[in-house]
């Protein structure tokens, strides 16, 4: 159970994530005692600071963290993913999402993310045949797709 003091500043954090001010947020958890700052709910607002300072080398360690931790959370190996993607390799990304793929099967968004990944390292026939199994279990990603940067040399292919 996290301490009533580090519930205080989780919560100071929280807000200042809520209104956008990020550093704020961060420094709110660098207050928080050494021993409770790998408690899971810090680590969690910890993704959300990381990812939206695009401080990806940091979200990376954390988001790997919480998929060791959580494997059953498609959420962290989809988090570990981008950062691995920003910070190192797209090539690093798609590993990482091949292996969750194996575990979260019917989760849309991450055959999604994984077609993303595979159509910019330009297999396009295999991020074509993941992105339509995304589409059966999600629908909704067909309008995202149209719009998505990642996916571009797939429509491209598509042209007459």
């Amino acid at each position: 159970m996290i301490s009533s003091e580090a519930q205080h500043h989780l919560t100071a954090a929280q807000g200042y994530a809520e209104l956008g001010m990020y550093l704020d947020a961060n420094e709110e958890l660098e207050n928080i005692a050494a021993e409770e700052r790998h408690r899971h709910e810090v680590l969690i607002l910890r993704v959300q600071i990381y990812h939206s300072l695009k401080k990806w080398g940091l979200m990376q360690v954390v988001a790997k963290r919480l998929t060791l931790e959580q494997p059953d959370n498609p959420q962290w190996s989809l988090s570990w993913a981008e950062a691995t993607r920003q910070a190192d390799s797209l090539d690093g990304a798609r590993l990482i999402l091949l292996e969750a793929v194996e575990r979260h099967s019917a989760v849309a968004s991450v055959h999604y993310n994984l077609a993303c990944y595979e159509c910019l390292l330009g297999d396009l026939e295999v991020a074509k045949a993941r992105l339509q199994h995304a589409f059966k279990l999600d629908p909704s990603l067909r309008l995202r797709a149209l719009e998505d940067e990642d996916l571009q040399a797939l429509w491209n292919s598509l042209e007459v």
